[in-house]
């Protein structure tokens, strides 16, 4: 469900402040599931299961699967305090703006669920990370 994206135009530009634009019912309905599904099971029964699926995506040329598999890590990381703070880094600089959006959500999404662990573990990648995604002039959105 989390695959039911388009690449409008519109959303490089910023046009709208709307960071769910062009998301279908599908999407939205995806997020929502895998939040309940996060919540229900817990972190210590998803996290592993997401870990050996979600990789695969990443093995792909496809930009929908790299955003769907950085979205469904920051559900998780949402309501799972045992989270791999290690996901995500390496997607910012990615061709594609909107995964370099969805790595900048989850890393976002782990900083507020991970606070200072996260800072003290990962700042070296993250803040360079971070600044090189603050160039990116043809995609304000990002």
């Amino acid at each position: 469900m989390l695959l039911d994206i388009e690449d409008d135009p519109g959303w490089h530009s910023a046009d709208s402040e709307d960071e769910d634009a062009n998301e279908s019912s599908n999407y939205s309905a995806g997020q929502e599931c895998l939040d309940r599904l996060a919540i229900s099971l817990g972190g210590n029964m998803i996290v592993p299961v997401a870990s050996e699926l979600l990789p695969a995506y990443l093995d792909v040329p496809e930009w929908q699967k790299h955003h769907a598999t950085l979205i469904a890590l920051a559900q998780i990381a949402k309501v799972c305090s045992n989270s791999n703070g290690d996901n995500g880094f390496e997607y910012i600089p990615n061709p594609h703006p909107r995964v370099r959006w969805a790595a900048i959500n989850a890393i976002g999404q782990l900083s507020t669920d991970m606070g200072p662990d996260l800072q003290v573990q990962y700042h070296q990648r993250v803040l360079p990370a971070l600044a090189a995604s603050m160039d990116d002039f043809q995609n304000p959105q990002v």
